[in-house]
């Protein structure tokens, strides 16, 4: 029984300190898009691994240190938990539970999964620490009247610039209906790079802003925003917008 216990507590710790990569399980795709109507949307997870591996999944609503008991997000995974053999695959199903979410607009979750290598015989009743490999992916939810197109929302972003106190503030704002991530993000003036901005994601008709310290005089106009932006495939596009000089 103690041997048991101090497993499961090596367990447990390794799973707060887990990698945001899921090792040898891999599941298709970096991203998920659950249309608005759909009864269920089907999940892939393949184990590259030479041993078998057991995998939990779950849904949260943004929060990434939530478990299976403490999710709050209106969506099911079943199987929650799931053995998958080696160099085999297993489909998971999600399904929404019907929740009352805005209608003119995405709203974003996330799915977690936990990759728990399988114990063999001869370490069943041995003290060991294994390492819980935990991975995240979006979830966006995506109403069917919602108008507009996915793939020209980050194309329609605006940037605006403006002095507070000993900083510049550049603001990003999306008019559009869908979430725009980005994976990079930089001034440019003239064909010369200037300050790089953190990126992040801007939510649907709503702001997102960076602070920043520069020595450039930004408020002397000519600077774009280049930018690199995730699309429904998972892939990566490039875009460029003026940063408009604020009063």
């Amino acid at each position: 029984m103690r041997r048991g216990l101090r497993l499961l507590l090596s367990l447990f710790v390794a799973g707060l300190a887990a990698s945001s990569s899921l090792g040898s399980v891999v599941m298709t795709g970096t991203r998920v898009i659950y249309p608005g109507g759909a009864t269920e949307r089907s999940i892939q997870f393949t184990n590259q691994d030479d041993v078998p591996n057991v995998v939990q999944v779950w849904v949260d609503s943004g929060d990434p240190n939530s478990t299976p008991q403490t999710a709050n997000a209106p969506f099911v995974v079943t199987p929650p938990v799931f053995r998958i053999e080696p160099k085999a695959g297993q489909t998971a199903r999600l399904i929404f539970t019907g929740k009352d979410l805005p209608q003119d607009r995405e709203s974003v979750f996330f799915i977690n999964a936990v990759q728990i290598p399988a114990l063999n015989s001869a370490d069943a009743d041995r003290n060991k620490m294994l390492l819980l490999l935990r991975n995240r992916v979006k979830l966006f939810y995506r109403p069917s009247g919602i108008s507009g197109e996915p793939e020209r929302a980050a194309e329609k972003l605006r940037f605006s610039l403006s002095r507070q106190g000993g900083e510049w503030k550049i603001v990003a704002t999306n008019d559009s209906a869908f979430h725009v991530s980005l994976t990079g993000a930089q001034l440019v003036k003239a064909g010369r790079a200037g300050v790089a901005l953190q990126p992040d994601m801007v939510a649907p008709r709503s702001t997102f802003e960076w602070r920043i310290k520069s020595d450039e005089d930004l408020a002397a106009g000519g600077w774009n925003v280049k930018f690199v932006f995730v699309n429904d495939y998972g892939g990566e596009n490039n875009a460029e917008a003026p940063l408009v000089v604020g009063r």
